[in-house]
């Protein structure tokens, strides 16, 4: 095999790459062993990458290139069966650094007065949902915790059972009938209920039949009504704080730390948005593309989340798919712009992580996502923790040397 660089500028490398058909068998046959796939297009297909990510990682190495995006690769195959690929990379583009410190941008000054503090108190206080035990018959409004056992004909269905359930009456979360029947039931009592699945209940096996459900009441609660008190506070459960004063000290310290966050934040988005105009770098349009990807990506999954299809959304803002695109464009371009200059800055202050700095932000991502660390390193890559550490290390190198 042999590849030569056909074209080489500052946005893309094309790289021609000639396979005879001998070493395109082998290569196949390589590539079964590896997948285990018996799918002969499917081994030809990723032989061919193989072999092109063999020669992009040799050019690159020999020019110190970098690539930019995903690289498109075209197959021409030849009479005596062998292959010419062409593989058009485009290219992180260079930066231009201009003046990226002595900018003198002020941090914001920092206030949290006493009606911000209390406002959130109250907030804080309104949001909880307290319950407490009492000895009367259950009603509406009421929360009762059950453990409960779901018959149809007299064997348990799956899924039809729960321990210290807790369930408030006329919330209607249950099936139609089911809470009604819990009105009047007290702590201690045990109670069956005789209700119908809905017609169109998910489940085939349940829709439109009628079950049995076997109850014991563990409790009756009744929910506390919200007040800014001490006893109220104390029952909150938290083990530091059991007074209203207390409580406000906690959160003015929040909200202090969470403001001082935010002015951080917004300074050095200002001493960044400088350093880009003094800086010089042209993105080459395969980058903004694949950044936009990803942002409408991640726009689906969120609409999808909420239970809606894409096209209904697009629909409902009267907006196109092209649209979105060009909306996303200018964004998109900005971020890329900031990501390489924040590179270009980090190699030239050759600001480094290492590799206990990468597991330890393995660590916070896994109790964030409440994974394994281990598992989420199979989500996230090494090199893109690494990309995300330094780039914030260069951030706050820009901050510090600000003045």
């Amino acid at each position: 095999m042999s590849f030569t660089i056909k074209d080489l500028n500052k946005e893309i490398a094309v790289i021609t790459l000639n396979v005879n058909k001998e070493e395109l068998e082998e290569a196949i046959k390589k590539a079964a062993e590896i997948t285990g796939n018996e799918d002969e297009a499917a081994n030809r297909q990723y032989a061919i990458h193989m072999e092109a990510s063999k020669a992009i990682q040799a050019v690159f190495e020999e020019k110190g290139l970098k690539l930019a995006s995903e690289p498109k690769v075209d197959v021409k195959d030849e009479e005596d069966g062998a292959i010419e690929v062409t593989i058009t990379c485009p290219l992180v583009p260079e930066v231009t650094l201009g003046q990226y410190t002595g900018f003198n941008i002020l941090k914001e000054a920092v206030d949290v007065n006493d009606e911000q503090v209390l406002e959130e108190v109250n907030r804080q206080i309104q949001s909880q949902s307290l319950w407490e035990d009492v000895d009367t018959p259950a009603e509406n409004g009421n929360q009762v915790l059950i453990d409960f056992t779901g018959e149809k004909d007299g064997v348990p269905f799956e899924g039809g059972s729960a321990k210290d359930y807790p369930l408030i009456l006329g919330s209607n979360s249950f099936i139609p009938g089911f809470e009604d029947q819990l009105i009047g039931i007290k702590k201690g009592e045990e109670r069956e209920i005789n209700v119908s699945f809905p017609e169109d209940y998910f489940e085939p096996t349940l829709a439109g039949q009628p079950v049995v459900f076997k109850i014991n009441c563990k409790a009756v609660e009744e929910q506390v009504k919200p007040e800014l008190s001490d006893a109220y506070v104390e029952k909150l459960g938290h083990e530091e704080i059991k007074t209203v004063e207390q409580l406000k000290a906690v959160t003015k310290e929040q909200l202090t730390k969470m403001k001082e966050q935010e002015a951080e934040n917004k300074q050095a988005m200002e001493i960044l948005d400088q350093v880009v105009q003094q800086a010089k770098v042209e993105v080459p349009q395969a980058m903004i593309d694949n950044q936009v990807a990803q942002h409408l990506n991640e726009l689906q999954s969120q609409i999808q989340q909420y239970g809606m299809d894409f096209n209904q959304y697009m629909e409902m803002t009267g907006q196109t798919l092209d649209d979105f695109k060009k909306q996303m464009a200018p964004s998109a371009e900005q971020e890329i712009k900031q990501a390489l200059i924040l590179a270009a800055i980090a190699e030239k202050e050759q600001i480094q992580v290492d590799q206990e700095e990468i597991e330890k932000e393995y660590n916070l991502l896994a109790s964030v996502y409440q994974m394994p660390a281990q598992q989420l390193q199979m989500f996230v890559p090494a090199e893109a923790v690494a990309a995300q550490l330094v780039q914030r290390k260069a951030i706050d190198f820009l901050r510090k040397n600000n003045q």
